[in-house]
């Protein structure tokens, strides 16, 4: 079913890092299926923004926890931390 519309009209549309990709034949949007949507787990992003509400910098946090600084800095701005 495709993310977007709702519909099974799909087919095959090459892959993308090993994984498959699809193209809706109703609303023409690329998708994958069962895409993971987070990355980083909810108590490793708990982390940093703790880390980061303590003083911390990003890079500081991003060595720490082996997260790319930019990452932290967009859960810091999702989160509305600043």
């Amino acid at each position: 079913m495709c993310p977007y519309c709702g519909d099974d009209n799909y087919v095959k549309n090459g892959k993308v890092n090993q994984k498959q990709t699809y193209l809706c034949k109703t609303c023409r949007k690329r998708f994958v299926k069962n895409r993971e949507k987070n990355a980083y787990g909810k108590l490793i992003r708990e982390k940093a923004l703790n880390l980061y509400k303590e003083g911390l910098s990003l890079r500081k946090i991003s060595k720490l926890t082996n997260i790319p600084h930019t990452t932290i800095n967009y859960w810091v701005r999702k989160y509305k931390l600043q």
